[in-house]
């Protein structure tokens, strides 16, 4: 059992709209409302990928319950602390070139007793899982160092942590050694101070290895971090692809072109997929490419997991990558 701990989900509203005109009547029609945040994305796609999977966290108020609802109606086993205050709505406004505005809310607010009943519950559930998934924002009133937490829990029960987590939230929990980090570039150059220039992308992989921001800056970071105890980094580099560091290899996939329909989610995709293939025992190269075509196949679809199986299959042999092999310690 995959364990999805959503702590600040939402109630996702996609709206179709031409252009956005700040400071005018705006029309826009209603294309979709469905649950939301980061671990429920991507407890969605782990089931329709086949896996077991419970999802677990925070809600409260109407949209709490809608959650709920949606849950049940996909048949997805979950046990939540209820709150007194409104789990969020996020609101995505999608152009006609696919191009994504996000307005996201805070969330709710967790109180102290709250907390302490979900580290009860997490603690019961982490027992029964193969794996636990930590993604998305904190809600008010948890601490930085709350994932982190959660971590080391995992940890002493033997259950490897995938993490996906921004700011502050990352930058403490990666010093309790999750097994998967799962950063976007901005992200991961937000844990590492360093910025990163992937223009040699454009000229080839040979390239780009031989760039001296990935041989004198990104290499260091990325090694830097597997000696810290995180066994694979996985950083979403947006339309030229995604990096995977694993064992003693760094691979770099292209994003195959297809028409992009909505890009949210896209990263929560990534994730399923890489945590559905290391459940399978894949080869992390094998890994790299099936996550890659998954996720070029999800921005050409409207809502997180309504994903066709062929698109994925024929974007799967159009992915292009280069490897590095790590230099020996």
């Amino acid at each position: 059992m995959i364990l999805c701990v959503s702590l600040n989900p939402a109630v996702d509203k996609m709206l179709k709209i031409n252009t956005i005109n700040i400071g005018k009547v705006n029309r826009a029609s209603l294309e979709s409302v469905h649950a939301g945040g980061k671990a429920v994305n991507v407890a969605f796609d782990l089931q329709l990928q086949g896996e077991e999977v419970f999802v677990t966290g925070f809600v409260g108020g109407k949209c709490g319950r809608m959650i709920l609802d949606e849950l049940k109606q996909r048949n997805m086993p979950n046990k939540f602390v209820m709150l007194s205050t409104e789990t969020r709505t996020n609101m995505n406004y999608i152009d006609s070139f696919g191009k994504v505005t996000e307005i996201l809310e805070g969330g709710h607010l967790v109180d102290a007793k709250s907390e302490e009943m979900f580290l009860h519950l997490y603690m019961n559930l982490i027992k029964k899982a193969d794996m636990a998934v930590l993604s998305g924002s904190l809600p008010i009133g948890l601490n930085d160092d709350f994932y982190g937490s959660l971590t080391d829990i995992a940890n002493r029960a033997g259950v490897p942590v995938c993490l996906d987590a921004s700011g502050n939230a990352l930058s403490e929990a990666v010093l309790h050694q999750p097994f998967l980090i799962k950063p976007n570039l901005s992200e991961f150059e937000g844990l590492t101070n360093h910025k990163y220039d992937l223009s040699a992308l454009d000229k080839g992989f040979k390239e780009f290895f031989e760039s001296a921001s990935f041989k004198n800056v990104m290499l260091e970071d990325l090694m830097d971090l597997r000696k810290a105890g995180i066994a694979i980094i996985c950083v979403t580099l947006g339309d030229k692809g995604m990096l995977l560091y694993a064992k003693d290899q760094i691979i770099v996939c292209n994003a195959p072109e297809v028409e992009v329909v909505n890009t949210v989610g896209s990263g929560d995709c990534m994730l399923s997929s890489l945590i559905h293939s290391l459940m399978k025992n894949v080869s992390i190269l094998d890994c790299a490419v099936y996550a890659s075509a998954v996720s070029s196949a999800h921005v050409n679809t409207l809502n997180v997991g309504d994903i066709d199986p062929e698109l994925v299959s024929k974007l799967s042999g159009k992915v292009k990558y280069g490897i590095f092999r790590c230099p020996k310690n």
